[in-house]
C-alpha cells in the first residue's frame, strides 16, 4: 500500500503549494508586492513537481501489480502486456483526471518561465490558471481519487478495456487530454490580460499559446480517426460519436480564433469577437470533459457513469457565466478602430470563415446534447445519426474549403473584386480542367471533383507566388546560389504566412480525402466458406482458413485471406477478432492494404462453428489523404510559430 498512501500524500500536497499560489499571488497583485508574486510561482513550480511525483508513483503501483489500490485492480491484470502498464493509468476516470491536473501542471511551469514579476497581465493569468487547477486537483482528490485503498486485496485485476490494447493508446488519449486541457491557457491569458487593463490581451503570448493548442488538439483528432479505423472493425474513421464530438467542438473555434487573432494583429480588429471565440473555446474545452467524465450525454468512448461529470458541468456553467459578465463589462474597452472595408478583403473573408466554423461547432454541440433534452422532455433518448451532421454540415465545410483556397492570397482592407475575377479567371480554368481531369481518372464523384477544383485553385496560387519570388530573386542575383539563399531569406522572413498556406492546403487534402471516402467508397458483405473467392471492383480475395489461438484472458479467432489485385498476386493477409470474456467484448483488428491514394480494407463480423464467416470488404479511396493532410497541417503551423530572428541595426558609439 506505499504507493497508495504515498501518492494521495503528494496530492494533497500539491493542492496546498497551489492554494498557497492563488493567495500570495493575489497579494502581490492588490499590493504590488513582487516578493508575494515569486513566492507564488515558486509554490507552482513545487505543485508541479509533486503531481509528477504523484503520477510516477501510480505508474509504479501499476508496473508492481499493487492491487491494494483499487483504480490499479480495476484497470490492469497480471495477464496485461507488460508495456501497457506504464500507461495503463490514464485508462480509467481517476487516472486520467490526474493526468490532466499533471499535464496543466507542466504547461503552467511552461507558461510562467521567464516571465516577469511586475507583469500584470501574466499574474492575473496565472492566478485564472490555478484556480481551474485547484477545481481539477480538488475533483481528484475527493471524487476520483486514484489511490484509493482496496477494501480487498485480490490475486489478479480486472485488466484495461481490450479496444485500449492497440498502438494508439500510447499517442492518442494523452494528446486528446492534453489538447483539451491546454485551451484553459490562451484563455487565461485573454482573461487575464483584460483585468490588467491590456487591451491588446497581450497577443504574442496569446497567439504562440492559442497555435500550439491548436496543433495538438489537430494531432488528437488525427490520431484518433487512425485509432478508430484500424481497430474498431467498420471501416470508418469518424462516427460523430459525442467524445469525438467533444474535442472538434473546441479545434473548430480555435481554428476560428487562431484565423482571428491575425487580424487583430495585422489590423488591430475583432477584439471583442476574438474574446468571445476564445470563451466560447474554453466552454467547449470543458464540455468536452464533461462529456468524456461520463455525464448524461451518452457515449461508447467516455468513461462510464459518474457523478464526477455533473461537478465539470456546474464549473463549466459557474466559469462561462463570469468570463462573459467580465466580457460584457469591458466590451468598451475592446472596440476596434479600424474596420471591414471591403467585402473582398482578407479579414472580411477570415470573418466569414469564423462565422462558419462557429455555426458546424453550435450544431455539432446541438446535436451531441440533443439525447439530454429527448430524455427530460420525452422520457426517451432520441439520437442524432450521422446523416443529420453529414447533411446539415457539409455544405458549410465546403464553403469554408473554399475561403481557404482565396482568403490566403486577398490583400488586405480592400480588393476589386472585378480586377480579382480578371486575375484568377484563367487559373480558376485550369483548376477545374485539371480537376475533372483527375475524376475522370479515378471515376470520381462530383463532391470529389469540386473538391478537386479547390485544391487545385489554392495550389496553383501557391506555385504561381512561389515563381514570382524566385524570378524576384533571380533579377536581383542572377545567379543560383544567392536566388535560392535569397528566396528562402523571403520565405523565413514571413513563416507565419507560409506556414499557414501550408496549413491551409494541408485541411484541403483532409477534405479531400473525406469526399473520396465518402462518395466513392465501396462495401460489401460476403459470406464465404474456407476455399470460396469473392470479388470486389478489381480485387479478389480467397478465405483460406482460420486459426483459433486460446490465451488466458482471451480467444482469438483469425482469418487469412489470399487477395489479388488485377489478377496479380498480392499475398496472404489476416484480419482477427479476439473475444474477453472478462470484459464481455469482442477487439476487431482489421485488415488493411494501401495502395498509395486507395486502401483495400477487410473484417470479419461473424464466424461460425464450421468456419463459414462473413466479412465486410470495402474500397476507400483517397482515404490516406486524411493522415497526410493532417500531417501537412501540423507541419504548416510549426512553421508558423518559429520565432523569426531579425538582425539588430548596429549602434555605432563614438
Amino acid at each position: 500500500m506505499i504507493f497508495g498512501s504515498l501518492g494521495d500524500i503528494l496530492i494533497k500536497l500539491s493542492l496546498g503549494m497551489y492554494i498557497y499560489s492563488i493567495i500570495a499571488i493575489s497579494i502581490g497583485i492588490k499590493y504590488q508586492d513582487l516578493k508575494f508574486i515569486y513566492s507564488g510561482r515558486l509554490a507552482s513550480y513545487f505543485g508541479t513537481f509533486l503531481l509528477l511525483l504523484s503520477t510516477i508513483t501510480l505508474v509504479l503501483g501499476f508496473v508492481n501489480h499493487d492491487y491494494s489500490i483499487q483504480y490499479v485492480a480495476d484497470h490492469s491484470s497480471n495477464t496485461m502486456p507488460f508495456i501497457y502498464t506504464w500507461i495503463a493509468f490514464y485508462s480509467g476516470n481517476e487516472g486520467s483526471l490526474l493526468f490532466i491536473c499533471t499535464s496543466l501542471s507542466i504547461l503552467l511551469f511552461l507558461f510562467i518561465q521567464d516571465k516577469k514579476l511586475n507583469d500584470n497581465s501574466i499574474n492575473f493569468s496565472h492566478l485564472f490558471i490555478l484556480l481551474f487547477q485547484v477545481f481539477l486537483i480538488i475533483s481528484t482528490s475527493i471524487l476520483a481519487n486514484p489511490f484509493t485503498e482496496a477494501p480487498n486485496i485480490v490475486q489478479d485485476g480486472q485488466g484495461i478495456n481490450p479496444l485500449l490494447l492497440h498502438f494508439g493508446m500510447f499517442v492518442h488519449p494523452p494528446v486528446q487530454m492534453l489538447g483539451l486541457t491546454a485551451v484553459v491557457i490562451p484563455f487565461s491569458i485573454a482573461i487575464g490580460s483584460l483585468c490588467a487593463k491590456n487591451e491588446n490581451l497581450n497577443i504574442n503570448s496569446l497567439r504562440i499559446w492559442a497555435l500550439a493548442t491548436w496543433i495538438i488538439l489537430t494531432i488528437g483528432l488525427a490520431l484518433g480517426s487512425w485509432w478508430a479505423y484500424t481497430i474498431l472493425g467498420w471501416g470508418g474513421y469518424w462516427a460523430w460519436d459525442p467524445v469525438e464530438n467533444s474535442s472538434l467542438m473546441p479545434w473548430l473555434l480555435m481554428t476560428a480564433f487562431i484565423h482571428s487573432i491575425m487580424v487583430q494583429k495585422k489590423r488591430n480588429m475583432f477584439k471583442g469577437w476574438n474574446l468571445f471565440l476564445i470563451i466560447f473555446a474554453f466552454f467547449m474545452a470543458q464540455m468536452g470533459m464533461f462529456i468524456n467524465r461520463g455525464g448524461p450525454v451518452p457515449s461508447v468512448h467516455s468513461f462510464g457513469s459518474s457523478s464526477l461529470g455533473w461537478t465539470f458541468l456546474l464549473f463549466m456553467f459557474v466559469s462561462t457565466i463570469f468570463s462573459f459578465i467580465f466580457f460584457i463589462y469591458r466590451y468598451r474597452s475592446l472596440v476596434s478602430v479600424n474596420y471591414v472595408q471591403s467585402v473582398l478583403s482578407r479579414e472580411s473573408l477570415i470573418l466569414v470563415q469564423n462565422v462558419l466554423f462557429l455555426s458546424v461547432a453550435i450544431i455539432t454541440l446541438m446535436g451531441t446534447i440533443y439525447p439530454v433534452f429527448t430524455k427530460s422532455i420525452e422520457d426517451e433518448q432520441i439520437y442524432v445519426g450521422r446523416e443529420f451532421y453529414d447533411l446539415v454540415n457539409a455544405p458549410i465545410l465546403l464553403l469554408i474549403m473554399i475561403i481557404l483556397s482565396i482568403a490566403p492570397f486577398v490583400p488586405w482592407k480592400n480588393s476589386n473584386i472585378s480586377s480579382y475575377i480578371n486575375k484568377k479567371i484563367i487559373i480558376f480554368v485550369i483548376a477545374v480542367l485539371l480537376a475533372v481531369l483527375n475524376s475522370w481518372i479515378i471515376s470520381g464523384h462530383y463532391w470529389v471533383t469540386i473538391s478537386f477544383v479547390v485544391l487545385y485553385f489554392s495550389s496553383i496560387q501557391i506555385l504561381i507566388e512561389f515563381y514570382k519570388i524566385l524570378k524576384t530573386s533571380f533579377n536581383k542575383f542572377k545567379n543560383l546560389p544567392n536566388t535560392l539563399f535569397k528566396f528562402l531569406n523571403i520565405l523565413y522572413s514571413n513563416l507565419s504566412r507560409y506556414g499557414g498556406i501550408i496549413s491551409h492546403t494541408g485541411i484541403l487534402l483532409v477534405m479531400l480525402g473525406i469526399a473520396g471516402t465518402s462518395f466513392m467508397g465501396i462495401e460489401k458483405d460476403f459470406a464465404l466458406k474456407p476455399g470460396q473467392s469473392g470479388t470486389l471492383k478489381n480485387y479478389q480475395f480467397t478465405y483460406l482458413k482460420t486459426d483459433i489461438t486460446q490465451k488466458s484472458d482471451h480467444t482469438n479467432i483469425k482469418a487469412i485471406m489470399q487477395i489479388d489485385k488485377n489478377g496479380k498476386s498480392l499475398g496472404e493477409y489476416t484480419t482477427s477478432k479476439s473475444y474477453y470474456p472478462r470484459f464481455d467484448m469482442n477487439s476487431t483488428k482489421a485488415g488493411i492494404l494501401n495502395f498509395g491514394l486507395e486502401d483495400f480494407y477487410f473484417s470479419q463480423s461473424v464466424i461460425s462453428d464450421d468456419n463459414s464467416a462473413v466479412f465486410e470488404v470495402k474500397i476507400n479511396p483517397l482515404v490516406s489523404l486524411i493522415w497526410t493532410g493532417a500531417f501537412v497541417v501540423v507541419v504548416g503551423a510549426l512553421i508558423s510559430v518559429i520565432p523569426v530572428y531579425k538582425k539588430k541595426d548596429k549602434v555605432k558609439v563614438k
